[in-house]
């Protein structure tokens, strides 16, 4: 696109001279057919070998937008083809052009309705995430009307420059129009969301492309329809007058290109200002994104000279096409026959644009002047002689140390002078790192930069958060000598909690800032035998590493990391039996996502011997490191192999003076031959290929996983322990020890069983639960279970306690259904015969709640997740006990293969994907993919089941504003009903953590107004829900569909009797709806404004005193 646009402009500049309008513009058109055709082929080739990467480009929401840059490309070739081939080999190249221009303006069409569908049938971006890219595949329509009124102009049939005129007036609507409405919606985006990131600021030159590049084709079009039109049968009613027709169009063209140059003039101005305001952008080839845009402004500001006779046109084509033109200057031939018919027709040039030339060179000047003092990208130094921070200049400079600067928003370590004596005894070694001094330090220069250590822990007790922080001050002192030694800044040591923080900000990209802050990760591990957030961190480190859309060591900027891992050796003696086994893996991935910057060994220690002892050793190793670095600003050279992911043969190959680097597959000893391979994505055709039977050579062993990097030579002959599916909460854990406190009774090695409080204060007399006042049911014959207690969200408000498993895959043993059935009735029946003796109880409720009726599948984790859900749903209804099943929308295979169930929860804690992941912290990466599609097979099941959406409440995260994108899901889920409630405040350390304090629990009245607001925005969609019951004690409102409203009262209760009948005689797939087992109405004392406590039961205060109403 760029170089076929600098070929045009150069044929087609209104000051123009030969060498360069039939001299560098055929060079650059040659130069653009070759790229076009090679970068065909091998996208052709591409595509060809790895069909599987088409699909997953169309459906990327960024790389997609760019499959209209084909079309506009061969655009610029199809035009050359007309301006120069045509004239010099003949008609023959117009008819060519001809039937190209045709395919392209079908591969245009093609782009700018399939890839925007995509984009709103797939990816459905938010505002925030709505770029001026979104142009890019509309745009290649305007671009072939363009093409087609050239083309148009050339052919010698009237008849087919007819079809091809009305076909152009055509694609000119269509990308017209398109574009207004993206460049409407992109204007609002920047209204709201202010200006894009430092490294895409260039994107807003884009909307200049389809302005300027349409008002250069409607010009064109009304140029051609002028002489067309009177030549062809066109307006057969009114022949005589077909001129005045083409005169028309004519001048409607010039009008609206003058419209269209004002609006690109302003867009323009908007690009300029906000580069302008933009401190310390950064230069990528992004910045030749401006070249196509402001060649098609240049374009119709030259077709506007050219029609109007206009000097001032002339000379802002020239000013617009400097840019897009800048990049052939340095490349200029200056022969000698060209430069000397420059030179001749100089003066007469000169003589008529010099007034105009120097207003515009001394507005650019300034305009240049302003913006390389204001917003010129300053490079890092990276070495100056500390003579230099003397004030007076010294014969015999002597190094000095360089005092740190305090930054803004900076909290550096102060320097202190050292005054310890350096230890006299023989010098450990500690790392393997080769450390030579560079010439900088021989000359006594020194960096100055500023380190940030980082440092991430896991823990499921008590023990390693405190180590954690005692170390961080230990490490601070450390490095407050180590600050005074090298002159260099080191920032206070931040402890991060791996269950608390999002993977995504830190590990598949280091953490911005805007301060010049360099980073150092130090991680403290326990290794567990038990499913931890350490296999949540393992499995994301491995499916970074494994994703192709992302760069094989993305984590390359740090500084460097290292590994401490906390173990048992009564558990696990050796490490080949898994001693700290979780820590070297953790360092091995850090090995590949980093680019080999193990700072230092993996440290380990024994928690009940040594392990102090081990941690102090290699936090000396560290800080060691940290010094050397921050002299140096590296890790300095190692021994081949150093800093790899895994042990291999390199030490034994670096000690053989005759080292064999390039090796015959023959001459390979037959053990390295079975070795595990581990190829580029690019290889897989060709081993595939070698993997044949047929093949005449040995056939090697298929690839194991597919990897990035070649990392190690010998990762398959290493023996690793080989370890079976584990327990999810294994009786001896932690895990089983922190559960059982909080009041649950495990059953088997993965479910769970508690009593509800509202289950004690019904069997008191107390009042029930919302789901009385709502559904009818009774809270003392509710069962509250789940079968899974692994989950994959980390969401914020969790009652967990930061101790169950979380998860994406399950990978532990599976128990069967009727283990976890029998399991949880008898823990249940046991808890309920504990409570006989509390003073009380009503002995006709405990009679009653000795037989269960209802099962609210809940609790902490995720029932969904369980493998045979369908069959443990079908011992309780077999039981005539009613299901409750809650989901967090990121199970949406088992969601749609769920069959019957009472009723079905979905929980919606966010309106879009930032807040969602600010909130739920879900596990998965695809996570707001995952909760579209859940959305949608509830839509799906409206008919099938009664379906809930539950909204939390939690104020500062998904109250504010937000009314408006609830009422979009609720749209998109058309639910049964819709819980509103405000979040319940656990009082967690890991709440804490998150930000989440008693400020975040809405009040009442805050939830009844959200309520009022969403039914109101609901109903002004056309959706009719209506609130349907209210339990104020539980903070909760109810809105239902008008599915559910009958004979002037709202019926969200449920005919459970009619609902097991309807299931006995139809079955689990059967052809019945929610309507069939649609209960009584909701009763008066739980109508909206009632309050909803029931009646035959007494308030009461925190005491347990009686509260009159």
């Amino acid at each position: 696109m760029g170089t076929g646009i600098v070929s045009i402009l150069l044929h087609n500049l209104p000051y123009n001279v030969t060498w360069i309008s039939h001299g560098l513009a055929i060079a650059f058109f040659v130069l653009n057919v070759g790229l076009f055709t090679v970068f065909t082929a091998i996208t052709i080739l591409r595509y060809a070998l790895y069909p599987e990467i088409w699909k997953a480009m169309v459906i990327h929401p960024a790389q997609s937008m760019f499959l209209g840059c084909y079309p506009m490309g061969f655009a610029t070739i199809i035009n050359m083809m007309v301006f120069v081939c045509a004239p010099a080999w003949g008609d023959w190249v117009v008819s060519w052009a001809w039937g190209f221009w045709w395919l392209d303006a079908a591969l245009s069409l093609a782009t700018c309705i399939t890839v925007p569908f995509v984009m709103i049938h797939q990816h459905r971006p938010g505002l925030q995430a709505v770029t001026a890219a979104s142009l890019l595949p509309i745009v290649p329509t305007v671009v072939a009307s363009s093409t087609g009124g050239i083309v148009a102009e050339a052919l010698a049939n009237p008849d087919h420059a007819f079809i091809t005129l009305i076909a152009s007036y055509i694609l000119w609507g269509i990308g017209i129009c398109f574009s207004g409405m993206v460049l409407a919606l992109y204007f609002h985006r920047l209204t709201i969301h202010s200006l894009p990131s430092k490294e895409a600021i260039v994107s807003v030159f884009l909307p200049i492309g389809p302005l300027g590049q349409g008002g250069f084709g409607i010009q064109q079009l009304g140029k051609v329809s002028l002489k067309l039109l009177p030549q062809t049968t066109a307006f057969t009613t009114l022949a005589p007058s077909a001129i005045h027709g083409g005169e028309i169009l004519y001048f409607l063209g010039i009008f609206l290109a003058l419209i269209m140059w004002g609006f690109a003039l302003v867009w323009l101005s908007f690009a300029l200002i906000s580069i302008a305001t933009m401190q310390k952008f950064p230069f990528n080839m992004g910045w030749w994104g401006f070249t196509f845009p402001l060649g098609v402004m240049a374009t119709c500001t030259g077709m506007l000279a050219q029609e109007l006779d206009s000097s001032f046109f002339r000379v802002a084509t020239m000013s617009t096409a400097a840019l897009p033109i800048s990049r052939v200057i340095m490349a200029l031939p200056l022969e000698q026959p060209g430069f000397k018919a420059m030179l001749n027709n100089f003066h007469d040039v000169w003589q008529e644009i010099r007034i105009p030339v120097i207003l515009f060179t001394a507005f650019g000047l300034l305009v240049l002047r302003f913006y390389l003092h204001s917003a010129e990208e300053k490079g890092d130094l990276k070495a100056f002689p500390k003579v230099l921070n003397n004030e007076k200049p010294q014969s015999k400079p002597k190094p000095q140390p360089k005092p740190v600067e305090e930054k803004k928003d900076v909290k550096p370590i102060p320097v202190v002078e050292s005054k310890v004596p350096k230890s006299s005894g023989p010098r450990r070694i500690k790392g393997g790192l080769v450390k030579r001094p560079s010439e900088e330090l021989k000359n006594g220069d020194g960096l100055a930069r500023t380190i940030r250590p980082l440092i991430f822990f896991s823990s499921i007790t008590a023990n390693t958060p405190k180590i954690a922080k005692d170390y961080a001050e230990r490490l601070e002192k450390d490095l407050q000598k180590t600050a005074a030694e090298t002159g260099c800044s080191f920032m206070v040591p931040e402890v991060l909690d791996l269950a608390e923080v999002d993977f995504d900000d830190y590990f598949i990209t280091p953490p911005k800032s805007d301060e010049p802050v360099e980073l150092f990760y130090l991680f403290l591990l326990p290794s567990y035998n038990i499913d931890t957030i350490n296999d949540t961190f393992l499995e994301h480190l491995q499916e970074t590493h494994h994703d192709f859309r992302i760069d094989t060591a993305p984590l390359s900027p740090l500084l460097g990391y290292s590994v401490f891992g906390f173990g048992d050796r009564e558990g696990w003696p050796t490490e080949d039996e898994g001693f700290c086994f979780q820590a070297k893996e953790v360092d091995k991935w850090m090995a590949k996502l980093t680019g080999r910057k193990r700072a230092f060994p993996v440290g380990m220690g024994d928690t009940k011997r040594d392990y102090a002892e081990r941690l102090s050793e290699w936090s000396e190793g560290v800080v060691d490191v940290l010094g050397m670095v921050a002299k140096t600003g590296s890790l300095g050279e190692g021994l081949p192999g150093s800093g790899a992911p895994d042990e291999s043969d390199d030490e034994s190959a670096a000690e053989d003076d005759d080292e064999v680097l390039i090796e015959d597959s023959e001459a390979k000893p037959e053990k390295l031959k079975n070795r595990k391979n581990i190829d580029d994505v690019e290889d897989l055709g060709r081993i595939m290929k070698n993997s044949n039977p047929d093949a005449d050579t040995k056939p090697s062993a298929a690839p194991i996983a597919v990897d990035f990097t070649t990392y190690g030579k010998s990762a398959a002959t290493k023996k690793t322990p080989t370890q079976g599916a584990k327990e999810m909460v294994p009786k001896n854990s932690p895990t089983y020890a922190s559960l059982t406190k909080q009041g649950y009774s495990i059953v088997g090695s993965h479910s769970g069983v508690k009593i509800c409080r509202w289950t004690k204060s019904a069997l008191r007399g107390r009042g029930s639960c919302y789901k009385y006042s709502f559904y009818g049911i009774n809270s003392h014959q509710c069962m509250e279970t789940t079968p899974s207690l692994s989950c994959s969200n980390k969401c914020v408000f969790c009652w967990r306690h930061g101790t169950n498993p979380v998860g994406t895959t399950w990978r532990w043993v599976v128990d069967p259904p009727e283990l976890i059935f029998d399991g949880v009735k008898a823990n249940h029946y046991n808890k309920i015969k504990m409570l006989r003796g509390v003073p009380g109880v009503r002995a006709e409720r405990f009679a009653e709640a000795m037989r269960i009726r209802h099962c609210a599948l809940s609790l902490v984790g995720e029932p969904i997740f369980y493998p045979y859900i369908n069959e443990f749903l079908g011992m309780l209804h077999a039981e005539r006990i009613s299901s409750f099943l809650v989901c967090n929308a990121q199970h949406p295979d088992q969601l749609a293969a769920l069959k019957a169930v009472t009723q079905l929860y979905v929980s919606i804690d966010a309106s879009n994907k930032e807040s969602l992941r600010k909130i739920d912290r879900p596990l998965h990466r695809d996570f707001w993919e995952r909760f579209q599609r859940c959305l949608e097979i509830l839509r799906e099941k409206r008919f099938k089941h009664r379906t809930v959406f539950r909204l939390t409440l939690v104020k500062g995260f998904n109250v504010d504003d937000e009314v408006e994108g609830y009422a979009q899901l609720v749209e998109k889920g058309l639910p049964c009903f819709v819980e509103i409630k405000g979040v319940t405040y656990c009082g967690t350390s890991t709440a804490s953590n998150a930000g989440l304090s008693m400020s975040n629990v809405p009040f009442y009245w805050e939830v009844s107004e959200f309520v009022t607001a969403l039914e109101k925005r609901l109903n002004e969609k056309g959706l009719k829900y209506g609130i349907a019951a209210e339990h104020a004690h539980s903070c909760c409102v109810l809105l239902a569909s008008d599915r559910f409203y009958k004979d002037g009262k709202w019926h969200p209760r449920i005919d459970y009797q009619r609902f097991f009948e309807l299931l006995e005689e139809r079955g689990a797939d059967g052809d019945w709806k929610p309507e069939d087992y649609m209960g009584e109405a909701t009763p008066e004392w739980a109508e909206w404004g009632n309050g909803g406590f029931d009646p035959r039961d007494d308030r009461v205060d925190r005491k347990g005193r009686k509260i009159e109403a």
